[in-house]
């Protein structure tokens, strides 16, 4: 609909266009003088060159995206050049293109950003740059660029759509989480160890065969220099409890303090190389049960950039479990009602110790109802901590005290 009517004007437009031509030069053929030939002479190159414009194939034009900024966090800056390329050299005189953003929000925040006012000329190639400031969290889908050019009074404007899209994904920012020792356990005998689940390096108690993603300073040199085949040491392993981080995917004032904590429990348990899962309630129930490499942490990140609030009511419930995972569950909500934490318990079969942050505006004292939520959790065996944006990084010292 939208196209038809935009060809009816250019096509009512051109028309206008030419009547006016053969009405000026009739006018000056038949009322003779200097002065009517002048007018004529004077518009007929404005006139022909509307006409040009009229017939020349903007489709012809070709658009190239190249995102300079390759990782964005939340509020960070999106750095875009947009080159455009054609092979006909048509003098275009006031050209206008726009980024066009799915996101009606992005739209507004960006439209200033992203629209380019410049004259083509006779060049082939023409480059522009923009950024954004303040993206927030999400995906945010651009869809392609649009072009208007117009002649010199507005009479013939032409637009193109050139289809170009890209997903600019705007990651949770994250917070340097602190570590305190916990309880863990050698084959043995017990010892304190860091909450973070790694090998100690420092009992070699054997050698295997080299596997993608073992470390060069594992690599068994000696081995590898009698027999040509690369060997890695193996250690002796903290017989500790893998940690399951569970998210509420619930609609809340506080969801993406919720998000950013839960992304940087999982970034520095990765950093650690900790054992660890990951899970997302909301409209679906979304698991990750083995996070072991960057990829895999990446796919959790990916998750944690898409991932929107999901009203209360439309919460699916958690039916299924995560097999082969047992141990210490990490559970971050702002509600912590004890059906919901229930469900989420449901997850994990054999667990060993569960923690729960609930996020709390830090400007606020807590409300007498989640005071009254606290306390039931705490009567169940839950350790439970609030916590303001401002406590992340001391989230687990908290807990230990």
């Amino acid at each position: 609909m939208r196209k038809g009517k935009e060809l009816l004007s250019v096509t009512g437009r051109f028309v206008f266009i030419v009547g006016l031509f053969f009405s000026v030069y009739v006018f000056a053929m038949f009322q003779g003088g200097k002065v009517s030939w002048t007018i004529f002479y004077m518009l007929t190159p404005f006139l022909l060159y509307s006409i040009a414009l009229f017939a020349y194939p903007m489709n012809t034009i070709k658009a190239e995206r190249i995102i300079r900024t390759k990782t964005i966090e939340s509020g960070g800056k999106l750095a875009v050049t947009v080159r455009l390329t054609r092979t006909v050299p048509f003098p275009l005189l006031y050209t206008v293109a726009i980024e066009k953003w799915a996101d009606p929000a992005m739209v507004r925040s960006a439209k200033a950003n992203t629209k380019h006012i410049f004259l083509f000329g006779f060049k082939k190639n023409v480059e522009f740059a923009y950024e954004v400031d303040k993206l927030p969290r999400g995906e945010h889908i651009v869809e392609g660029l649009e072009m208007e050019v117009s002649d010199f009074f507005g009479w013939i404007q032409k637009r193109v759509f050139i289809e170009l899209k890209d997903a600019i994904l705007v990651y949770p920012n994250t917070t340097a989480i602190s570590y305190v020792p916990i309880n863990a356990q050698y084959d043995r005998g017990s010892l304190i160890s860091p909450f973070s689940l790694v090998k100690d390096t420092t009992m070699a108690t054997g050698v295997r065969d080299y596997q993608a993603g073992d470390r060069v300073t594992w690599i068994h040199w000696k081995s590898f220099a009698r027999t040509q085949n690369l060997m890695t040491k193996e250690f002796e392993d903290r017989q500790s409890e893998d940690i399951i981080v569970l998210l509420d995917g619930r609609e809340s004032n506080l969801f993406e303090e919720k998000v950013e904590l839960a992304a940087s429990i999982v970034e520095e348990a990765g950093n650690h190389q900790a054992n660890i899962a990951f899970v997302s309630a909301g409209a679906e129930t979304k698991a990750f049960p083995f996070i072991h490499s960057a990829d895999q942490l990446r796919e959790v990140f990916v998750h944690l950039a898409k991932i929107k609030p999901t009203a209360t009511e439309d919460v699916q419930p958690v039916a299924a479990s995560l097999p082969g995972v047992a141990g210490s569950v990490v559970l971050v909500t702002a509600d912590p009602d004890w059906l919901f934490i229930q469900s989420m318990m449901a997850l994990v079969k054999n667990t060993k110790s569960v923690i729960c942050f609930v996020i709390v505006d830090g400007e606020n004292a807590l409300h007498h109802q989640l005071q009254e939520q606290i306390k039931f959790a705490k009567a169940k065996g839950i350790t439970m901590h609030a916590l303001s944006r401002k406590q992340f990084s001391e989230a687990f010292k908290e807990v230990a005290s």
